[in-house]
């Protein structure tokens, strides 16, 4: 190796060559320079040993990176030496660096020099990519490895860390608007690729202020600015609930049960108007029971009588009636309402029973039902009463509902209507009868509260 006997050497200058990468830690930086002596003539022909450091600062400070080459060629004071062949070159140059060099065991020479950029170094430019220093940057496919943050400085956790995402956007994303084709071949919209290979499901803008969802490239469901503003364009599936919070329109059929909450009622349009229909709020099968019922021994009066659960038969389910062997009993319910919103009238729809052998002409028997205000019913509303117009020939006794004779047994659906808006009352049914349970007989089921 030469040996170097002056005390001070000058670096005179330092060109860019290159920035080639390495490999995927390193790169390596080509550089050229000058040796002089302190009196400005050229350093012997020879192997000097040379250490080169890189600098944030054009003095002092802490060298970023260091390396030492022992032996580089010197001929007429001129070297080349590519700096990170012995030490990786981890440095990221993305601001102002400065070169220190020190010749065998001799001080660093002063001073130091910038690095500078080699003029098309400035920007990258391609055939169709291109990467400028300011302005819009050109590239015709981009991967990103990591995570990428458009418009941010700072990136949430890595994906499939809690609330990590792989890209940020800080801003807006722009696609192309218009329907998608088979596949998506168009580039358009927003869309899931790697299902199978199929690229046209997605979210597509097909035209102003419109938006729709499609799969294989068919639409299901548009969001528009204009009425409709929500289409459903192919069979809609609720798994759980649907609240509608102004109105909802049916211009098919429900083929299932339409389920509301109290207060809400289907509203029919006529062109001009919407007004609404009866709403069913409240039922009593008797399946479990008498279902609240209460027998009084009159009409008027709240001496209280037995009432009892039965079984019709198939068709007829189970009802109630006055047990033992009077027909004078009334059946009675309170009725409470205070809790199904507003109307303005009450419907009370019923099943009426007429057993075995009810008088006709000249001494008629009665059915009746009606609306009172209290358990004692001190001024009862009728709204309903029949006399049983019953099958002549009479019946068997195994067809009949009590089988005590054979006279024909009958029933009728009975309706009554109240208009009020009173949440707390009382509904009843009775019989006029002059015989007793024996011969005569009423009974009652499925009974519906409806209010409008």
């Amino acid at each position: 190796m030469k040996k170097v006997s002056i005390s001070l050497l000058s670096l005179v200058c330092i060109l860019l060559a290159s920035v080639a990468a390495l490999n995927a830690q390193s790169s390596r930086l080509g550089i050229q320079g000058i040796l002089k002596k302190a009196n400005g003539s050229a350093v012997d022909d020879g192997a000097y040993s040379l250490t080169f450091r890189l600098y944030d600062v054009a003095s002092g400070g802490t060298a970023l990176w260091t390396e030492t080459q022992s032996s580089v060629a010197v001929a007429s004071g001129i070297y080349t030496a590519t700096l990170g062949s012995v030490t990786a070159l981890n440095i990221p140059f993305d601001k102002t660096y400065y070169l220190g060099v020190t010749v065998g065991a001799t001080t660093e020479m002063q001073p130091r020099t910038q690095l500078t950029t080699a003029p098309y170094a400035l920007s990258l430019i391609g055939n169709t990519n291109q990467f400028p220093s300011s302005g819009t940057v050109k590239a015709d496919n981009i991967t990103v490895t990591g995570k990428m943050g458009v418009g941010t400085t700072a990136l949430p956790p890595a994906a499939g860390q809690p609330g990590g995402v792989t890209m940020w956007v800080d801003g807006g994303i722009r696609v192309n608007g218009g329907a998608p084709a088979t596949n998506n071949t168009t580039n358009r919209g927003y869309t899931f690729v790697n299902n199978s290979g199929d690229n046209d499901s997605g979210l597509f803008s097909t035209g102003d202020g419109v938006v729709s969802l499609y799969a294989n490239a068919t639409e299901y469901l548009k969001v528009s600015a204009t009425s409709p503003q929500v289409n459903i364009k192919g069979n809609g599936l609720v798994d759980n609930s649907l609240t509608i919070a102004d109105q909802l329109s049916v211009n098919g059929r429900v083929s299932t049960n339409l389920n509301m909450n109290n207060g809400k009622a289907i509203g029919y349009f006529n062109g001009n108007g919407t007004w609404t229909d009866w709403r069913l709020v409240d039922r009593y099968d008797f399946s479990g029971g008498v279902d609240g019922w209460v027998g009084t021994s009159t009409l008027i009066g709240t001496t209280a009588a037995t009432i009892e659960n039965v079984s019709y038969g198939t068709f007829n389910g189970n009802v109630i009636r006055p047990s033992g062997n009077s027909n004078t009993p009334v059946l009675k319910k309170a009725v409470d309402l205070s809790g199904v919103g507003s109307y303005t009238a009450v419907k009370i729809i019923f099943k009426y029973y007429f057993t075995d052998s009810w008088d006709g002409a000249g001494a008629p028997d009665l059915g009746f039902a009606g609306f009172a205000t209290d358990l004692n019913a001190t001024n009862p509303v009728i709204c309903w009463s029949s006399m049983n117009q019953y099958y002549a020939n009479g019946s068997p006794t195994a067809t009949s509902y009590t089988g005590t004779n054979t006279s024909s047994d009958a029933a009728m659906i009975g309706q009554m209507v109240a208009n009020t808006s009173a949440t707390s009352f009382y509904i009843f049914a009775g019989m006029k009868s002059d015989e007793a349970t024996g011969n005569e007989r009423f009974a009652i089921s499925n009974v519906e509260v409806w209010v409008r």
